[in-house]
């Protein structure tokens, strides 16, 4: 389940089972300045990287992790995931990619993000994990299914996952356009992840969408952990790109057989 953070706290956590550690670490409890203030995760928002160095020994540090064993996806707003282990670990984002999993304890498998999802797998009796970056485009392209058919070719039952679905914006603030309803509805072959707004435009749900793929993809219902708060909502919690623009910081979703 999902553990609301506190105070200063660096990390939401989801306490899905003792072997796993993961969580999205919020925007509270680091040392950076604004706009970035003072959890900023990423480095590629023109942020101090010695603060976001310190940043993200703080959040992992809180989850009993420490950068060394970090993976992180490059992302594109793509579809395309990668399995990774301790050699990919380190911080050097992963090329090209906006998923990664891994069986390997003690390789932390990581998304950066500011309104998209994160969504993180486990499969605790079996030994995998996966986090994911999902965006409109990459839920559109099937990433949180694939992620799911990833851990199935490695001989994961769906049922045996787990999934959490992280602070995102929600369906309260993210208005979409024609082009995005378009991919969303052939994705989907459903428009339940859409309402209507003004002429030419829709409230768009991911969570609810996210949600949608992982079940199609064989996860139980019962098995999706859905958060239900919003970026754009909470400036005291969360980065929000919509909200405050290009100059903002970003959160990280993280996931960690532990050894």
């Amino acid at each position: 389940m999902w553990q609301m953070p506190h105070d200063e706290d660096p990390v939401l956590r989801w306490a899905i089972d003792p072997r796993i550690a993961a969580g999205v670490s919020t925007r509270r409890g680091g040392v950076s300045t604004s706009p970035y203030a003072s959890l900023n995760w990423s480095y590629a928002v023109g942020d101090d990287p010695e603060r976001v160095a310190e940043n993200r020994r703080r959040a992992l540090g809180a989850l009993g992790l420490n950068p060394a064993q970090l993976a992180v996806a490059g992302q594109v707003h793509g579809a395309a995931l990668a399995r990774v282990g301790a050699s990919e670990a380190g911080g050097r984002p992963v090329p090209g990619v906006d998923g990664l999993y891994t069986s390997e304890a003690g390789t932390a498998v990581a998304v950066a993000v500011a309104d998209c999802v994160p969504v993180l797998l486990a499969a605790p009796d079996h030994g995998w994990v996966a986090a994911v970056h999902a965006g409109w485009r990459g839920t559109a392209q099937g990433i949180a299914r694939r992620a799911v058919e990833a851990l199935v070719a490695e001989g994961v039952p769906a049922s045996a996952i787990w999934a959490a679905i992280g602070p995102s914006i929600g369906p309260c603030c993210y208005e979409v356009d024609a082009p995005v309803w378009e991919a969303m509805t052939a994705a989907f072959g459903s428009d339940r992840m859409l309402v209507p707004n003004r002429p030419g435009h829709w409230r768009l749900d991911l969570w609810l969408a996210n949600q949608m793929a992982l079940e199609a993809a064989g996860i139980l219902p019962g098995h999706i952990e859905l958060l239900g708060w919003c970026t754009a909502c909470h400036p005291e919690w969360f980065f929000s790109y919509r909200r405050d623009g290009a100059r903002s910081g970003r959160m990280g979703g993280f996931i960690c057989r532990l050894p």
